[in-house]
């Protein structure tokens, strides 16, 4: 098997290589990339990458359509514990929260308890952060205070129906 990542720009850039879309394949692992820029390659992968997109299914699973082995018992996720400090840890914890968010706004999949948490820890700061800013030169905080309650009652509520519902799926254990 094959698990190459691919990318085609204008028709006339196309990459090939193992490198993922994070930080750690960017600063720590070990990857390799080719970038052509040629429009007779570029368009094959074009065409390829259409061509398989017809024959794709997404497929989006929550821990009831989780499908397991005959046999396998369930297994919760451990929660995160905190790591030694290291700047690794730092910048995947960072990583992270920026991933829960984006899936928080996207709804592309299904958040778990510990991202309820992350949203509404990052909710409550921003509005704090938004009510401190209220506070600052109005010509300047009036566009940050209506974009931060935004995102932050945004935050707030998705973390609020995240929360409920796991705590509703608990007391049906």
């Amino acid at each position: 098997m094959i698990h190459a990542k691919t990318d085609v720009a204008d028709g006339k850039w196309a990459r090939v290589g193992s490198t993922n879309l994070n930080i750690a394949s960017w600063l720590s692992n070990c990857e390799l990339d080719v970038v052509i820029e040629d429009e007779p390659f570029a368009g094959n992968m074009e065409e390829m990458y259409l061509r398989d997109l017809t024959n794709a299914t997404e497929i989006v699973l929550d821990a009831k359509q989780r499908v397991r082995r005959p046999g396998e018992p369930r297994r919760e996720r451990a929660p995160m514990t905190s790591g030694s400090g290291s700047a690794g840890r730092a910048l995947a914890g960072a990583v992270r929260i920026g991933n829960t968010i984006g899936a928080a706004f996207t709804n592309r999949r299904v958040l778990g308890a510990v991202e309820a948490r992350i949203t509404m820890i990052a909710g409550s700061v921003l509005l704090t952060l938004s009510i401190l800013f209220a506070f600052f030169p109005r010509v300047l905080a009036y566009p940050l205070v209506a974009l931060s309650t935004w995102i932050a009652l945004a935050l707030l509520y998705r973390g609020c129906k995240l929360y409920a519902k796991r705590r509703r799926q608990s007391q049906r254990r």
